[in-house]
């Protein structure tokens, strides 16, 4: 792991992989909150992205008279000390209807990989995912790994407009749209959870970096019970 300083009080930590190679998420959650706990969490914003941990102070994180790069460098070096005994990731279980409603690209998807709708959706929702990093827009999850046969790249022409919840892939990465947008992903089903709630101050997204998630199949007529009690 490297530390590079990008400001007088920012800090890009880097793992050692690539998008072809990505360290385990696990670790760089991990590392995040050893970063918050270190510094009071009001005067510290750590970002985990791929391979990457970007850690921003405020000035009043100066205020002991530490050296920050010295206590970021504790934290990785307690990391690394931590080997297999690291603490154990979220797992979080979400339902997603794959029905042709909601799933304007499933069909293609299934035919390009040589298989029937049906095993494509057992694909998707067979795999545990890693949430690799978080971006794009408030509660957007980048996770992985996709299997081999659903990978696609994205569309060449993305929709003006992805329904919130909509499930989606994109080369070796699914994720849920949070919110209603345009986007160039592919749409494979859709999720009656809330993925943002700007509401909860405290947790407005479901997802952190280093979660692991998977997918439950369920019916159209159980995803809109699920809905309805969601908007609650």
């Amino acid at each position: 792991m490297k530390i590079e300083v990008l400001s007088e009080f920012s800090y890009l930590i880097r793992f050692p992989g690539d998008k072809t190679n990505l360290p385990e998420p696990t670790a760089l959650g991990i590392a995040a909150q050893l970063i918050r706990d270190a510094f009071d969490e009001d005067w510290v914003e750590v970002v985990p992205v791929f391979a990457d941990l970007l850690v921003t102070l405020s000035a009043n994180a100066f205020t002991d008279g530490k050296d920050p790069q010295t206590v970021i460098s504790a934290c990785l070096d307690r990391l690394e000390r931590q080997g297999g005994a690291q603490i154990e990731p979220r797992m979080i279980e979400v339902p997603a209807c794959y029905d042709e409603e909601f799933a304007d690209d499933l069909a293609e998807i299934a035919e390009k990989g040589g298989m029937t709708v049906n095993e494509a959706v057992n694909l998707h929702a067979g795999q545990t995912y890693k949430v690799y990093a978080m971006g794009f827009c408030a509660g957007f999850g980048y996770m992985g790994d996709v299997p081999d046969p659903l990978r696609q790249p994205r569309r060449s022409s993305p929709r003006t407009r992805i329904p919130v919840g909509s499930i989606a892939i994109a080369d070796f990465m699914t994720a849920v749209y949070p919110l209603a947008m345009p986007g160039g992903w592919h749409i494979i089903g859709r999720c009656p959870v809330p993925f943002f709630n700007p509401d909860d101050q405290h947790n407005p997204t479901l997802l952190r970096a280093g979660d692991l998630l998977r997918f439950q199949p369920i019916d159209k007529d159980e995803f809109h019970r699920l809905q309805a009690k969601w908007q609650q």
